[in-house]
């Protein structure tokens, strides 16, 4: 998993000095400036490495901003007001959360596919419910969704961190100095007790995102137990603020510019090999500190990269800038895959453009409304909706205009996508007559590359082949987490057959297993063959690394039972496939493909059947078909070549087998043609994503592995 995602920015008008309520802090806004670029950049551009750790930035900004709002609301009224709190939240955050949700999950499900369409609505909701983070810690963690595609509200995980953190935040401020005023009756103390209870928790928080990250990276990253401390750092400051306000002025200037350099230095330094957020993020986390603390006692104008107008303009602008960025990168490289210097360009002005809309049309109007607000008499509250009008009725207007436009246009593009994309039979091979069953695979796979248009007749559709994923294998309870499943109940065709075969390894072996299933049962009283493994489980004598929720927990004693029963049966035959890709042992000490190659013929040798293993590569790496495949692509779109890791991997073995009397069987002959690899052949998709053949099209290859099974004189 990639650490792409932005964060929320907080208030634009909640960027004031703590001990002066009204004053916008311009280098706070500045701040926010430099870390929306850096965020957007890294995903347009993928540079800086770090950029992404400007989700640090906003989640310290937001935790110093708002508890200097309830600490000033506490001081100057005695209390917190809760409502009036949440119902700024409100009309700050989902006017125009709600409106890029409605806009995004519209577009989506006209462009992209089924599946991705539908899910991008799930996302809508989840983000609308403040739970995205949760949801996308379970597609992260789970081993069959970790290769889908981006949503393109992934970056809704981040506003749903800070609002979980803010229903229980305020509360415990609450309690904190009610208590501590009443025991200690100072508010000085109380607000010491108060700076105790945070810096606990930001140690507590700390420490489980350290172990979190280097457990499970997925969660961690999404987590908003292992994200607490950055917000509780901000809140640290702001508890502090009366005592960093009287720094030095030349203290100040070497801390604000300490801290600005510390934090580009981390824009460049962090990397997606860091752990991350524990500790990775604590550098972001104290720049920002450092930036922040030096200007509680005054304004920094010396700090000129952050306080300019243009800086501070970008700032104000950074939460439409955060909201659009990611849907419009998504949309775009959908239209335009080829992501040429014009493109990119095209992404960064359209987000610019939509997101000054957005501000003046959408943020502004709402963030300013009477709506949620406590304006005492009736007319009271119509003076106060009359002066809004005044103010922004012509934006109203406008934004409902837009909208009304935008509508027109996704309608009428859509309906001539649709048009112009209406699925069409593709040119596919006339039958060749031949013995061997791979000729025919290959003519399907070379018509499948000249098709312009996906067919009218591929059986399952795409659509329905990505819906399915594995939970339609036959073989999916013997690949599973858990106990180690009986034997007999993973074992196909006659059980009292003379010979026994056993095809074993990770989830490309699960994905085979139709394919054996299905040659089991051609074969009359010929062959048993018993498919067993575990998704995720290299079949190495070295404990590969797999963040799949469980996988790690049950891979050895999975591969050691196997390898008991192996030695027990005796079989003729053991075949092993696992997924041609480089990885790293549990220490994260990377592999390559001479220790994983070393490795599987090392496991393969404590099954005692030397001259009987044959390891079956998988097929190369597919296309993602849930960015590639959509209404507006074409089947060239979802063609790929064939990796070189993947070359890499079956010439390795290619050589490594014969020299243990092993054979070495390639999946090419029904995979690929001339090194490029199409999405479907014949009516069958092949995969239902990157890796996984679909059960269809595993049961079509039979023959040919058969074939070659016979050709290499083993069956």
């Amino acid at each position: 998993m990639t650490q792409q995602n932005n964060a929320t920015m907080p208030e634009a008008d909640d960027a004031t000095e703590v001990t002066h309520p009204r004053v916008i802090r311009a280098d706070i806004q500045g701040l926010r400036a430099v870390a929306v670029i850096a965020v957007i950049v890294n995903h347009v551009i993928a540079w800086p490495s770090g950029g992404f750790a400007g989700v640090d930035v906003f989640f310290v900004i937001s935790g110093f901003l708002i508890t200097g709002l309830l600490l000033r609301d506490h001081e100057q009224h005695g209390a917190i007001s809760l409502a009036g709190f949440y119902a700024r939240r409100i009309r700050r955050i989902v006017p125009a959360a709600l409106t890029v949700i409605v806009v995004t999950a519209t577009v989506g499900y006209f462009l992209f596919n089924r599946a991705r369409g539908l899910s991008t609505i799930w996302d809508g909701v989840c983000s609308l419910l403040f739970v995205a983070n949760w949801r996308f810690t379970a597609l992260g963690t789970d081993y069959f969704h970790a290769t889908d595609p981006a949503s393109p509200l992934q970056h809704y995980w981040s506003l749903s961190v800070e609002e979980q953190f803010y229903l229980v935040w305020p509360w415990l401020v609450i309690i904190v100095l009610a208590i501590a005023t009443r025991l200690l009756r100072s508010p000085a103390r109380a607000r010491v007790a108060l700076a105790v209870v945070m810096a606990a928790l930001v140690v507590v928080s700390f420490l489980y995102a350290v172990q979190q990250t280097a457990s499970s990276p997925a969660a961690a990253y999404f987590s908003t137990f292992s994200r607490a401390w950055e917000l509780g750092a901000g809140a640290l400051l702001a508890i502090a603020a009366p005592v960093l306000a009287k720094l030095p002025a030349g203290i100040r200037f070497v801390v604000g510019w300490l801290g600005l350099l510390a934090l580009l230095w981390s824009f460049v330094q962090v990397t997606d090999e860091t752990p991350f957020p524990g500790p990775g993020a604590a550098l972001a986390v104290g720049a920002t500190m450092l930036i922040i603390a030096g200007g509680i006692g005054g304004r920094q104008r010396s700090l000129f990269v952050l306080d300019n107008p243009v800086s501070v303009y970008l700032g104000n602008l950074s939460y439409s800038l955060y909201l659009w960025h990611f849907p419009v990168l998504i949309f775009v490289l959908l239209l335009m895959p080829e992501q040429t210097p014009t493109v990119t360009a095209i992404i960064l002005g359209l987000t610019l453009a939509i997101s000054m809309i957005s501000f003046y049309l959408v943020e502004q109007p709402f963030h300013h409304s009477p709506l949620l607000r406590r304006s005492g008499s009736r007319a009271a509250r119509r003076e106060a909706w009359q002066a809004w009008r005044d103010r922004f009725g012509a934006h109203a207007i406008l934004a409902t205009v837009a909208l009304m436009v935008v509508g027109v246009i996704v309608g009428l593009s859509s309906f001539s996508v649709l048009r112009d994309h209406t699925p069409m039979a593709a040119p596919v091979a006339a039958p060749v007559v031949a013995e061997n069953p791979e000729v025919q695979l290959q003519a399907d796979l070379a018509a499948a590359l000249t098709a312009t248009a996906w067919p009218d007749n591929l059986s399952p559709s795409i659509d329905d082949a990505m819906s399915q994923t594995s939970n339609t294998n036959p073989a999916r309870r013997c690949f599973d987490i858990g106990d180690t499943p009986n034997v007999d109940d993973c074992t196909w065709g006659n059980r009292s057959a003379p010979k026994h075969m056993y095809l074993v390894g990770d989830s490309t072996a699960m994905a085979y297993a139709p394919a054996f299933k299905a040659m089991a049962e051609a074969s009359g009283d010929q062959w048993q063959i018993t498919t067993i493994g575990l998704y995720g489980c290299r079949f190495t004598d070295v404990l590969v690394q797999n963040d799949g929720d469980g996988v790690m927990d049950a891979c050895p004693q999975r591969k050691q039972d196997v390898a008991d029963r192996i030695r027990a049966d005796a079989p003729q035959l053991v075949v092993m496939s696992n997924a041609f890709a480089l990885g790293q042992s549990t220490d994260r000490r990377p592999l390559s493909t001479g220790d994983l190659v070393a490795s599987t013929l090392a496991e393969a040798a404590s099954y005692n059947a030397p001259g009987r293993i044959v390891y079956l590569a998988p097929p190369p790496l597919g296309a993602p078909l849930g960015q590639c495949y959509s209404t507006v692509s074409s089947p060239i779109d979802c063609a790929v070549n064939v990796d070189a890791v993947w070359n890499d991997f079956e010439s390795a073995f290619e050589a490594a087998a014969p020299a243990t009397g092993d054979h070495a069987v390639s999946s090419l002959p029904f995979s690929c043609v001339d090194g490029q690899c199409p999405a479907f052949a014949g009516t069958l998709p092949t995969k239902y994503d990157q890796v996984h053949m679909t059960v269809q099209y595993s049961e079509h290859v039979a023959p040919a592995i058969r074939w070659a099974l016979i050709a290499q004189g083993v069956m």
